[in-house]
């Protein structure tokens, strides 16, 4: 941790005339300045974006989630800051991510956090808050709405000088080799308060396949390629999830490179067809709630929040990284 904080004070304080190289080395660090800058750009410090319901035409992060509305901001920790979430019954939480995309804390409904910079890498923090959509999007709003933080410094973020088409190309490699199945990622061992909780090969793909995904005690992800773009259906063992109490299941479909292709690019557990122990939806079938449009060589995202048992999900999604899709005439 120190040696990544002295990294991150080096580029901090170096002129950005000429752009930092990357290397595997501070990819993950110029990835998550890259969020910070364009937060930075957008909306300052210290100011919450309440985005709308991911879409093809709506995408602030890559792959996005469909489950949830997200809320944006980058705070200055550097006097400390306190983020609360009120209490309501529905899913709903911030996370909070340091420079160098760890931390990654959350705080639930009824919950609140006190963060100074003590306590992470760097000086300034990456908000993700989360709002389940229940359908109602007036409702929906007015809960987003109430996410708050309070800061007692207000400093602009200064950026890394890192370039931005070369922060874009090295992902862009990074992500080739996941599709290509050259290197295999889990997201279950990426996201961690600390480099000694994460597994450095995860810590530096996800950063480019998935950055600012939650940690394995709030969820976990499993990536799935799809290699034809015929009509298949896919069935999923079903978690052990808190089902009772906020818990769902989800799988989002993008292109190869991450990003959301066509408009129905998401099914949830409730749209799927279930028997006692598993979940089943099709890809490039009939159109319906429970089918998705793919390109071939693009992937899905299994998403599976509020684990009961974080080892026995960890289980539930090796095995679904395994499924492959089976052809069904239409």
């Amino acid at each position: 941790m120190k040696n990544l904080f002295i990294l991150i004070s080096i580029f901090t304080s170096m002129s950005v005339s000429a752009a930092t190289p990357i290397t595997k080395e501070n990819y993950v660090i110029a990835e998550t300045d890259w969020y910070f800058s364009g937060v930075q750009k957008k909306a300052g410090v210290n100011t919450w974006m309440h985005d709308d319901p991911v879409s093809k035409d709506n995408q602030q992060v890559i792959r996005s989630n469909r489950d949830v509305v997200y809320s944006i901001a980058i705070v200055d920790v550097s006097e400390g800051a306190t983020f609360t979430v009120p209490k309501s019954d529905e899913f709903q939480l911030i996370q909070i991510i340091d420079e160098a995309h760890l931390f990654h804390q959350v705080v639930l409904n009824g919950e609140s956090l006190h963060v100074s910079a003590e306590d992470i890498v760097g000086e300034y923090v990456y908000l993700l808050g989360r709002t389940r959509d229940n359908g109602d999007l007036t409702d929906t709003k007015a809960r987003q709405a109430k996410l708050n933080f309070e800061a007692k410094a207000n400093r602009p973020y200064p950026a890394k000088g890192f370039a931005e088409k070369d922060v874009a190309a090295f992902r862009e490699m990074l992500v080739n080799e996941i599709n290509s199945g050259k290197v295999k990622v889990t997201g279950n061992n990426a996201f961690g308060k600390t480099l000694q909780d994460v597994d450095p090969h995860s810590y530096l793909y996800a950063a480019a396949y998935g950055w600012g995904g939650l940690p394995m005690t709030t969820a976990q992800y499993v990536p799935v390629q799809v290699k034809s773009n015929g009509c298949q259906r896919w069935t999923l063992p079903k978690a052990d999830l808190d089902w009772e109490n906020m818990g769902f299941m989800s799988a989002t479909f993008y292109g190869a490179d991450g990003w959301i292709k066509e408009d129905d690019f998401y099914i949830s557990h409730l749209d799927m067809e279930k028997t006692k122990d598993t979940l089943s939806f099709t890809t490039n079938c009939l159109k319906g709630p429970s089918n998705a449009t793919v390109e071939n060589g693009g992937n899905f995202l299994v998403r599976m929040y509020l684990p009961k048992d974080p080892a026995a999900v960890k289980k539930t999604a090796q095995m679904i990284s395994l499924i492959k899709g089976v052809d069904k005439k239409q």
